[in-house]
C-alpha cells in the first residue's frame, strides 16, 4: 500500500498562513473585552490553549490544492479519535498509548490496495486495523503539545506587527467572539473567545490556502479506550 500520511492532512497545513487569523459569523453582543488590543487578544488566546490538555477540532482545508478534512478529538497525553478526509478515502484513526490503529472506507482502499481493495476489505470488515510504521508521522495529529507548536506560534503577538488588522466582535456557535481579521494578502481570521478562558474557537484563511477550522470542546472528559484484541487486525503479523 503507499505511504497513509501521503493522503492525509495535517493542521498546520489548514492553519498555516493565517497569522493574524474570512468565515460567515453573526454579529455579536458587547463587551468590554473588545476593548483589548489585538496584540493582548492574542497574548491571551495563546495563553488558554496552551493550557489545554484535550481539544475537538473539526474543518476543511487545501492542501496542493486538494481538499482535506478533519473531525479529531485531539489530548496533550497522544491520544485521539476522529476521522481525516482526502479526495482518495476517509480514515478512521485511533491511537492510545502510543499505539495506533485505523479503519478506512472503501475509496481509500482503492487507492491504496489497487486491484486487491475488495480482498481487503472482505478481510478487515469492521475490524481496526493495526497501525504499522507508515502511520508513525500521523499520530503526531493525535498530540497536541506537538500538534499546537506551529499553531502557537500564530498567537505571538508580534505576528501582527505590519499587519493591517480589523477588530470587531461577531459569535461563533453562539458565543461571543473577538474577530481578529489580517486585511493583508493572506487574508486570514483568528476568532478568540470574548469570555475567560479566551480559547480560539475558529481560525480562517481565504487566501492560496484556503481553510477553516473550528476548536471545541475544551478539556472536556474524554474516553479514549484501545479496541479489545478481537476487534484488531495485524496485517504484519499475519501468516
Amino acid at each position: 500500500m503507499r505511504r497513509p500520511l501521503a493522503l492525509t492532512l495535517s493542521l498546520a497545513a489548514l492553519v498555516a498562513g493565517s497569522a493574524a487569523c474570512g468565515g460567515t459569523a453573526s454579529s455579536g453582543k458587547d463587551t468590554s473585552y473588545a476593548d483589548e488590543s489585538p496584540k493582548k487578544i492574542l497574548a491571551d488566546a495563546k495563553a488558554s490553549m496552551s493550557s489545554l490538555e484535550s481539544v475537538h477540532l473539526s474543518g476543511t482545508g487545501l492542501d496542493d490544492g486538494a481538499e482535506m478534512t478533519i473531525d479529531m478529538t485531539v489530548s496533550t497525553a497522544g491520544d485521539c479519535t476522529g476521522t481525516i478526509g482526502t479526495p482518495d478515502g476517509e480514515m478512521t484513526l485511533l491511537v492510545v498509548g502510543g499505539k495506533a490503529w485505523f479503519k478506512a472506507d472503501r475509496a481509500f482502499w482503492k487507492a491504496n490496495a489497487g486491484s486487491d481493495a475488495d480482498a481487503v476489505l472482505a478481510m478487515v470488515g469492521k475490524k481496526w486495523v493495526v497501525g504499522g510504521d507508515d502511520l508513525g508521522d500521523l499520530t503526531g495529529l493525535c498530540d497536541w503539545d506537538e500538534l499546537s507548536d506551529e499553531f502557537l506560534e500564530l498567537l505571538v503577538p508580534s505576528t501582527i506587527e505590519g499587519l493591517t488588522i480589523k477588530k470587531s466582535k461577531d459569535q461563533v456557535d453562539g458565543q461571543p467572539v473577538i474577530k481578529l481579521e489580517d486585511r493583508s494578502s493572506e487574508q486570514g481570521t483568528i476568532y478568540v473567545r470574548a469570555e475567560e478562558p479566551h480559547y480560539v474557537v475558529k481560525v480562517s484563511n481565504t487566501g492560496k490556502d484556503a481553510a477553516d477550522v473550528v476548536f471545541s470542546a475544551f478539556d472536556e472528559p474524554t474516553e479514549i479506550v484501545a479496541p479489545k484484541p478481537r476487534q484488531q487486525i495485524d496485517f504484519d503479523n499475519m501468516e
